[in-house]
């Protein structure tokens, strides 16, 4: 007999040493010769002798657990023939972690990508692992799925429109009108948002574009110069302009005796907003009188208007009042005051 053999009596095993009985008068028995084969587990070449009739008895005669995840060359139902080669690849636990829950496998993969696909968990479009699947699976054997998402957006904001003035020569001056209301346009955005396992990460806008364009406010102002009659601190006087003015007082040991136009400070003298009231322009302020702007003052900005005084005669102002611009117009009208 030779190492690995197997003695049957009655189709059960026994031990060769063991003796016969005294009263025993005959005995039928069988040899049932080893098989040699090879066996490379985990890299570890190994011979191996073995009675049984398939691959897979004799791993399991020899001791070796196999679970349905290692992977065994050729399959386990192979018989058991002399000088058969076999490859067993042990299956170990991986966990793959993913969004709401942990997956724990067993897997003879040598790659994230392939113990992914043990476990039913396929990478699809914009999906990722770490580390990525052609990598080695990590020797603490834990990979991670993340479950990427993209939405693209079409996001409308309103785009402001403009206004625009628009001379009417039958309507007279500081008069206005509206003769196209406005309306606003509307801009267009594309936009990609990334989600990964159901977070926002990022935002890019691919392209904008105007969906609609807006329509001008147009409004049209009075150029109709006429000119009016009324009667103010007791006199008549003629006036093709009156506005509702801020007045105010200077005097000269305030600023100075000279004026930006170089005419001296005096009463008759006041400061204006030259980008509404150009140098020059005659006015009468009631409770005041007559007055040329010639100066522009520290500050005097818009409907404001600075009376000035000589220190004889110095007059406090802070108060508002309605400015009469005597007849004749000048040259140079400004015709939209704000």
């Amino acid at each position: 007999m030779l190492p690995g053999d197997l003695i049957l009596s009655n189709g059960q095993p026994l031990n060769p040493s063991q003796p016969f009985t005294d009263t025993l008068k005959s005995i039928a028995l069988q040899i049932v010769r080893s098989v040699s084969f090879s066996l490379t587990i985990d890299g570890k070449k190994l011979a191996l002798t073995s009675v049984a009739q398939t691959l897979g008895s004799a791993l399991w005669a020899a001791g070796y657990t196999l679970y349905t995840t290692d992977q065994l060359t050729p399959p386990a139902d192979t018989p058991l023939t002399p000088g058969l080669t076999a490859t067993l690849l042990h299956s170990r636990l991986v966990t793959i972690h993913l969004l709401g829950a942990d997956v724990t496998i067993r897997s003879a993969a040598t790659t994230v990508g392939a113990a992914l696909e043990d476990a039913g968990l396929s990478i699809q479009g914009l999906d990722y692992s770490l580390p990525p699947p052609e990598d080695p699976i990590p020797s603490v054997r834990e990979i991670r799925l993340v479950r990427v998402t993209e939405d693209v957006l079409v996001e409308q904001s309103p785009l402001p429109f403009e206004t625009q003035y628009q001379p009417d020569a039958e309507s007279e001056i500081d008069s206005q009108s509206i003769l196209q209301i406005g309306e606003y346009g509307l801009t267009a955005q594309r936009v990609r948002v990334r989600y990964e396992d159901g977070q926002k990460i990022a935002r890019q806008v691919e392209s904008e574009w105007v969906a609609r364009q807006p329509q001008p406010r147009i409004i049209g102002y009075g150029t109709s110069v006429v000119m009016h009659t009324t009667i103010v601190d007791g006199m008549q006087i003629q006036y093709w302009r009156s506005l509702n003015m801020y007045a105010t007082s200077y005097h000269p040991s305030e600023v100075g005796n000279t004026t930006a136009s170089g005419m001296p400070l005096k009463k008759g003298v006041a400061a204006v907003d030259t980008s509404i009231v150009p140098f020059f322009t005659q006015m009468y302020v009631p409770g005041y009188g007559e007055v040329t702007a010639a100066d522009i003052g520290g500050g005097v900005i818009g409907r404001w208007i600075d009376l000035g005084y000589s220190d004889d005669d110095y007059v406090p102002w802070h108060q508002w009042v309605t400015v009469y611009f005597l007849w004749p117009p000048p040259d140079n009208i400004v015709w939209v005051i704000p």
